[in-house]
């Protein structure tokens, strides 16, 4: 079997404990067959060397385990949104004191506790999945009346994206080229910190299992995904649809893709591609081992597919890539009930005592 192609033999033997688990099944027999015209990863990487880049990330966690979270919580109470969950609105103080905004939901759980703002006893702990918007800065890859399904969900806007412009918002460029021209103070250092520092909070809390948290994103959330749960092995499990921010020294060349946009600014130059290198998930995700779910669209051209198989080849561990050949840079349903059986297959290891 292609080494592309992996998938964790619980979910392929059917033991699932979802009624969706034969659709499962058959789609991925399906995408088995889809996947053999993309673009296979036998590049070698340029630009710096691992060892750089590996330098580089300890250095930023260590930055940012000495700011401390300084989490603020505020409840959004039921009479202002009527809500069959509880949600949060948090503030973070994350990498170089930005602060940046999230909002939490978690089930209520009137079976174990009723009317509690806090699960802070061992019977409820339970997995937790944080998400990030798309590039568009507001929408998110996971919604908060998913909580139901029995998680905590955090969604966390990484700094100048959604509501955390409030509170920090860089000036005259867009995120892409804010700071292109080193690693150090590039727009995404600050941002992958963010998603990092959510998980920090998440680990902070009493009601999170902390042996199980997944991260959920689409578009650019889903590249974000990636190459944090390449930098934090405190995330167990990772579905990328439509990933991109990926293998960007060969999608800054696709027309229409989210990078090639970087070709179109004034402030562009080649050796930025060394930059991008520290944060593409191209050279991050050998350390990567969370259980991965990732999609590619045939007719995307905003996260072109040929992008995304070289990265799905160098992940080392449980993995599955869906290829659609329809898809264009959109949701796909199926691709939603697959996210959610797989959460449960590798977070959901046990259920409420």
């Amino acid at each position: 079997m292609p080494s592309f192609f992996r998938f964790d033999s619980r979910l392929a033997s059917g033991r699932s404990s979802r009624p969706e688990s034969k659709f499962t099944k058959l789609a991925l027999a399906l995408a088995l067959l889809a996947v053999a015209s993309i673009r296979v990863g036998d590049a070698t990487p340029a630009g710096p060397s691992d060892e750089e880049i590996s330098r580089f990330w300890q250095a930023t966690k260590a930055r940012l385990v000495s700011q401390a979270t300084n989490a603020v919580v505020e409840r959004i109470p039921h009479s202002e949104e009527a809500l069959p969950y509880h949600k949060l609105r948090l503030t973070l103080t994350s990498l170089d004191g930005v602060k940046v905004r999230a909002y939490l939901s978690y089930p209520i759980l009137g079976e174990i506790t009723a009317n509690a703002w806090e699960l802070d006893h061992a019977a409820a702990k339970l997995p937790a999945i944080v998400s990030a918007p798309g590039y568009g800065g507001f929408e998110q890859s996971t919604q908060l009346d998913e909580c139901q399904r029995g998680y905590i969900i955090l969604q966390i806007f990484p700094r100048s994206q959604g509501p955390s412009a409030e509170l920090w918002k860089i000036k005259d460029r867009e995120k892409l080229s804010w700071g292109i021209e080193k690693p150090e103070g590039y727009y995404y250092q600050g941002a992958y910190a963010d998603v990092i520092r959510a998980v920090d909070y998440l680990i902070s809390r009493p009601d999170v299992d902390v042996d199980r948290i997944g991260a959920v994103g689409s578009c650019q959330a889903g590249g974000i995904m990636l190459a944090v749960g390449s930098l934090d092995p405190r995330i167990k499990a990772i579905a990328a649809h439509v990933p991109n921010l990926i293998d960007m020294r060969h999608a800054i060349h696709v027309e229409g893709s989210l990078v090639n946009r970087l070709k179109q600014t004034p402030v562009f130059r080649s050796e930025h591609l060394d930059t991008l290198d520290y944060f593409d998930a191209l050279r991050l995700v050998p350390n990567l081992r969370a259980a991965v779910l990732v999609s590619a669209g045939g007719k995307d051209k905003v996260s072109p597919a040929e992008s995304i198989r070289p990265v799905f080849d160098r992940i080392a561990g449980i993995k599955c890539l869906m290829y659609y050949p329809e898809l264009t840079h959109t949701t796909a349903t199926g691709f939603y009930e697959m996210t959610w059986s797989w959460m449960d297959q590798h977070l959901r290891r046990h259920t409420l005592k």
